[in-house]
């Protein structure tokens, strides 16, 4: 059993609101970290990227411009957080808005941002993992026979993602391989089709982990 692991709680996650001409926005603050220097580089991080997706989308350049947003937590657990944040922006006279998003996983340990590279064992080459994940796309593409803009071709070593209880969602933003009105186009890939492959000591590790030592007191108890 791995008892530093079930030591680590979950952070507590308030929301920070900001209001001001032309925008209403709400994103996440952390604390409750046994570790504050991961909370406030956490925090710092989460500031870093709300101000960015901001700039991107032009905020205070355009009068007529308005921008709302979120977050939505998915994984809370064993050292993880996995956030995402969204920003819907809409110009008065335009038939539609844009929502951008900006997914946040990190360590509440040290504050570390994981990449979708740290998910996988390091025993492997990148191109083994990322030749698992666009074989899995790939069959959900068909499967669910979504219509694209343009063929899929593989993901990144920057690709955008976050994690939950069981699964790895990897997404895209809305236009990029579908037609603006599908919305974000997500791929939830499930662990166990992956867990031959994942980094024992990663995010994802760490949850199977957690789920095994469920199963065994389970069955101790029966």
């Amino acid at each position: 059993m791995d008892a530093v692991g079930h030591k680590r709680k979950p952070a507590l996650v308030s929301d920070v609101k900001v209001e001001s001409p032309g925008l209403n926005l709400t994103y996440p603050k952390v604390s409750g970290l046994k570790h504050k220097s991961a909370e406030s580089g956490i925090n710092r991080y989460i500031k870093k990227e709300v101000h960015q997706m901001l700039k991107e989308e032009g905020y205070g350049k355009n009068e007529n411009k308005k921008f709302t947003g979120g977050y939505t937590v998915k994984l809370n657990k064993r050292g993880t957080l996995s956030i995402i944040i969204e920003l819907y922006s809409f110009t008065k006279g335009e038939e539609r808005g844009s929502t951008i998003r900006k997914a946040v996983n990190v360590s509440l340990k040290d504050a570390r941002v994981y990449y979708i590279d740290d998910l996988f064992s390091r025993k492997i080459k990148k191109i083994k993992f990322i030749a698992r994940l666009n074989d899995l796309i790939r069959t959900q593409i068909g499967f669910k026979g979504i219509k694209e803009n343009k063929e899929f071709d593989t993901i990144t070593l920057e690709q955008a993602y976050y994690l939950t209880e069981n699964s790895l969602v990897i997404y895209y933003e809305p236009g990029l391989f579908t037609p603006d009105e599908y919305g974000f186009l997500e791929f939830e890939i499930s662990f166990s089709d992956i867990e031959d492959i994942i980094n024992s000591k990663g995010p994802i590790g760490r949850l199977l982990r957690d789920k095994e030592d469920n199963e065994v007191n389970e069955t101790a108890d029966e």
